[in-house]
């Protein structure tokens, strides 16, 4: 006859919150991971579509309006002189100042093309992202080493290989490796390193908490309630448009004051 195993109560209470923490800190890890490579690259392209589009273009008049000014500046100088101005000289200048912006005005169009590409990309249906997630689920709860620090080198090589492919969102590999995973084995724990690893995994539930709470408080996930509100997309537009529609105006107004200055002629050829 098997006599039973009697674990005394303060281990037992040891192994309990161990299993806790490590529950926790699986939960946070997925939070975590679902807000960096998930929620974000979605907020990110909502924002864009419907905001950074219209703020690309206000820049763009910004950037045109200080070139037609800077322009204006340099034709003035002339004049102040009584000289006939230098127009190849001003037009080097201004094809130095249009190459300082140039690389700005190409990276904040190429985000909005991403932003764009990613919200028309073709996704996963339903059931298949839930899959993809329960997948990841359960390969992290598995393998993540915070969780297993006395994993194996090849259960660390999985588990970075499923981060990897949950991150790219390539269901199958990871219903792979969630096939290749076989029941997991109880490891004996002694006793006088429960302290010790309730600790560590106090740690890494501290540092996801943090995580998270960082997050949180950055773009672009201090709009994630705003952007999923249409009456707030609709203000921001019309508060967009309505500076767009006076920087257009003022820009006109900066052509027509260069145009009269490129007419002037010195006092000795008038």
């Amino acid at each position: 006859m098997t006599q039973a195993i009697v674990i005394h109560p303060e281990v037992a209470a040891l192994q309990s919150r161990l299993e806790e923490l490590r529950q926790e800190s699986s939960k946070l890890y997925l939070q975590a991971e679902y807000m960096q490579f998930e929620e974000r690259p979605l907020l990110l392209s909502l924002y864009e579509t419907h905001i950074g589009k219209m703020l690309f273009e206000e820049f763009q008049l910004s950037v045109e309006i200080r070139l037609v000014n800077l322009e204006a500046q340099l034709f003035q100088a002339y004049i102040n002189r009584n000289e006939r101005p230098d127009e190849e000289q001003i037009a080097t200048r201004i094809r130095l100042e249009k190459d300082k912006f140039k690389t700005e005005l190409e990276e904040k169009e190429a985000s909005i093309k991403a932003a764009q590409d990613y919200l028309n990309a073709p996704s996963y249906s339903k059931e298949e992202t839930e899959e993809l997630r329960d997948l990841y689920r359960i390969i992290a709860k598995s393998l993540h080493p915070d969780l297993h620090p006395e994993q194996t080198q090849k259960e660390r090589d999985m588990f970075l290989k499923a981060v990897s492919a949950y991150r790219i969102g390539d269901i199958f590999v990871l219903r792979q490796i969630a096939l290749a995973l076989t029941e997991e084995s109880i490891v004996d724990i002694p006793d006088t390193d429960l302290p010790r690893l309730i600790e560590k995994a106090q740690e890494t539930v501290n540092s996801f908490r943090l995580r998270i709470e960082q997050m949180n408080s950055v773009f672009p996930f201090i709009y994630r309630d705003n952007l999923t509100n249409a009456d707030w997309i609709k203000e921001q537009q019309v508060e967009i448009a309505e500076r767009i529609s006076a920087a257009k105006k003022q820009l006109e107004q900066c052509k027509n004051y260069l145009m009269m200055l490129k007419l002037w002629k010195p006092d000795s050829l008038t």
